[in-house]
């Protein structure tokens, strides 16, 4: 097997099969690699949750997520052997698929929560968004006209809260019903280690779901549309830095 990681790693183990057939974990565990054996076995820590060591189930698989300095990799494992090795509670696993680095197209999701603006995006507005992208003008007196319009559409932001954010798109909750394929406009400020970084993104709605009886009200999927590579690469940058962030702090 070819290696990316290094001894000392954090890992995230996530359950995805149960050898007893029971139901899966929703939980996501941390881990570290303690040893590996060049080919296919490894031994890792059991995982820890609120100073509670967590002895997963032998024979149970799991896909692990490796956060290595040259950025996420990942393959599905399953957990053979659990023990004590000079006062630490270790699992023996063993690699059942080849390690793959995470794919631009398929981004690592990270549960978080923190309050977000967002506003509905009209179909003129979008339209005039696209004419000032395509840069295409008769006459520059034509282009002043679209700008001028676009900059006095008014702008009425809500409060929101999110719930998930990947590369690809964020999950948050608010108060209005959206519509599947309307977009809206969000503002992430994303707290990264070289401070807070304002950012606003173009999301496309995917779904929206009514809790009744609850004050988030609406849960809304989208996808990030019109973003550049560098707002892309930022959103990533901070889904890593706070998950290896989280894995530290349970250890």
């Amino acid at each position: 097997m070819k290696v990316a990681f290094e001894i000392g790693d954090r890992i995230e183990l996530t359950h995805s099969k149960s050898a007893t057939g029971q139901k899966l974990s929703e939980r996501k565990f941390g881990s570290q690699l303690l040893d590996f054996d060049g080919v296919r076995t490894a031994k890792i820590a059991m995982p820890i949750l609120e100073s509670r060591v967590i002895p997963l189930e032998v024979g149970d698989d799991y896909e692990m997520c490796f956060f290595t300095n040259s950025g996420l990799y990942q393959c599905r494992a399953r957990i053979r052997k659990r023990y004590s090795e000079s006062k630490m509670h270790v699992m023996e696993v063993l690699f059942l698929t080849e390690l793959t680095k995470y794919q631009r197209r398929k981004f690592y999701r990270l549960d978080c929560m923190f309050p977000v603006k967002y506003r509905l995006v009209s179909d003129i507005e979008l339209q005039l968004r696209e004419r000032i992208q395509a840069d295409k003008w008769e006459t520059e007196e034509e282009k002043d006209h679209c700008m001028a319009a676009l900059g006095e559409i008014p702008k009425d932001w809500k409060e929101g809260t999110i719930s998930d954010l990947s590369g690809g798109g964020l999950r948050f909750h608010g108060k209005d019903q959206l519509e599947r394929g309307t977009v809206v406009e969000v503002m992430l400020p994303l707290s990264l280690k070289s401070g807070v970084v304002p950012l606003t993104f173009f999301v496309r709605v995917i779904a929206c779901m009514n809790y009744e009886g609850s004050r988030i009200a609406f849960e809304v999927r989208g996808e990030f549309i019109h973003i550049e590579d560098a707002e892309r690469e930022m959103v990533v940058k901070y889904v890593f830095e706070e998950q290896r962030r989280r894995l530290r702090k349970e250890w």
